[in-house]
């Protein structure tokens, strides 16, 4: 017997460690520690195994390219004013979670422009700034009447301009097939507008990639809302040229809730929600077309907001803000 052989058999203690390096390197790819996380080559691989796992991947992985599209994620808010519960991953972007007993409605300051808001009381939920300079901020509001969620609204503007690459992925949005009406705003070249309205499934599946809007919902079941399994989504993409050839843009989705008022009760079974299935029921297709025509209104004050041309109470944005979702007192 050769002197390795009896000292493999005088050592069983190192056996044993042998035995686990390949359940250690396992735990450690599944369950890497930070500093294995800081290693941009191995990243790719880690989002991998976090997706097959269904987790949400670490934030350093997640936080924005400074050309990330408004529909990618940016996690991150508030600008100005952040409560004490802010936070802010190492060198990535901020995030805040405002008292959500404060009420807003009307129209509010947002990215330098004003936001209008549809009919109702609505409440802060999440808040983000992300990008290189800080140049995207989120701002998520919920409104709930009889105790269920009716409405959630995630805006998304730039303070600084951004690449030309943006406005193109804003754009296929409007271009989907899947969509239930799909509008292209003529303008100018300088500009480029659409908006379009679809459905998005809130159980059973991931609502978004976007950690902004992960986040946000999270905190909303955490806080005990109670949200509709189907939510109409209307989405309204604006830009701008601006002079350094980037683009200025603005990025507004509003979910409304097609359940009767005060309760989870959908016109139509969650699977029946597709544009060819709407027909079959009526009370999801009149809902649907009465969106449809609410935003065709609607995405005139948010054209007006953008370029600061709105006053808080003004008749006209008063009567544009009834969306088909809105419960108004007395009702």
């Amino acid at each position: 017997m050769s002197a390795a052989s009896r000292l493999w058999r005088r050592a069983p203690i190192w056996r044993a460690m042998l035995y686990c390096i390949p359940l250690f390197t396992a735990l450690s790819l599944l369950y890497p520690p930070a500093y294995l996380t800081r290693i941009a080559a191995l990243r790719p691989m880690f989002d991998r195994i976090n997706h097959t796992l269904g987790r949400t991947p670490p934030p350093l992985a997640q936080a924005a390219a400074p050309d990330a599209p408004p529909d990618a994620p940016p996690p991150a808010p508030p600008a100005e004013g952040a409560p004490d519960n802010g936070q802010q991953t190492a060198g990535g972007p901020q995030l805040a979670a405002p008292p959500i007993t404060s009420d807003l409605g009307g129209a509010i300051p947002f990215a330098g422009r004003i936001l209008p808001l549809p009919a109702g009381t609505w409440h802060p939920v999440l808040t983000t700034q992300s990008g290189p300079h800080g140049e995207l901020l989120s701002n998520v509001l919920v409104r709930a009447e009889g105790g269920v969620v009716t409405g959630v609204i995630i805006a998304r503007a730039s303070t600084q301009s951004l690449p030309t690459s943006t406005v193109d992925a804003m754009n296929n949005g409007c271009h989907d097939d899947r969509n239930y009406l799909s509008k292209i705003v003529p303008s100018d070249a300088k500009v480029m507008e659409c908006w379009f309205t679809s459905h998005v499934q809130i159980e059973g599946q991931p609502l978004s990639d976007s950690v902004d809007i992960q986040t946000a919902f999270n905190r909303l079941h955490v806080l005990g809302f109670p949200i509709p399994y189907v939510m109409l989504v209307a989405t309204w993409n604006y830009a701008e040229a601006a002079a350094d050839r980037g683009a200025n843009i603005e990025n507004v989705t509003i979910l409304l809730s097609p359940a009767r008022k005060g309760t989870m009760t959908l016109p139509a079974p969650p699977e029946q929600w597709l544009k060819q299935e709407l027909p079959q029921h009526p009370g999801a297709e009149h809902f649907v077309n009465a969106a449809n025509n609410w935003m065709e209104g609607w995405t005139t004050m948010l054209r007006r907001g953008f370029h600061g041309d709105l006053t808080n109470g003004s008749p006209d944005l008063v009567r544009a803000s009834r969306d088909p979702a809105s419960v108004l007192p007395g009702e």
